[in-house]
């Protein structure tokens, strides 16, 4: 488990971006891992404080940050993370952004909220016992972010 910052922190690389399938997209993420977790004999899930309510868009409405490092299944130690980190969605409105990171923190630009997240290395271009970070921002209603450079 990560320590618990200021503002959070636990990386994450951007695997896809996809509209939410359901009303509350947070309910929804908690609702998937809490079915992974009971199908597993005597699973009981637990979210913990994986649900942080963060303004993301700069706009002063908070939206939310789903960190699955957080997540506990009391059936299955390793459900929700790998080697590479665990799941971080970033939830503004009905749309979700799904990232794969060490840790994450929200940081502020001259009030530009930005999210911060320690990825493993193999997504820039080192191993996976190296760590490098990603910088994601809200621009005209997406998550951007800058690709790696090529090799």
């Amino acid at each position: 488990m990560h320590p618990r910052l200021v503002l959070p922190f636990c990386a994450a690389v951007v695997l896809s971006t996809a509209p939410a399938l359901a009303a509350d997209p947070v309910a929804a993420i908690l609702d998937a891992a809490r079915a992974g977790c009971a199908s597993y004999e005597n699973g009981r899930f637990d979210a913990g404080d994986a649900v942080t309510s963060i303004d993301l868009t700069g706009d002063g409405v908070p939206d939310h940050v789903v960190d699955e490092s957080r997540f506990t299944c009391s059936s299955a130690a390793s459900m929700y993370c790998g080697s590479g980190g665990c799941m971080l969605h970033a939830v503004v409105g009905q749309d979700s952004w799904r990232f794969q990171a060490e840790a994450w923190r929200v940081i502020d630009w001259d009030g530009q909220p930005i999210i911060l997240i320690a990825r493993d290395g193999g997504w820039c271009g080192g191993t996976g016992a190296q760590i490098c970070y990603e910088a994601v921002s809200w621009s005209h209603g997406d998550m951007l972010s800058v690709m790696a450079p090529p090799q």
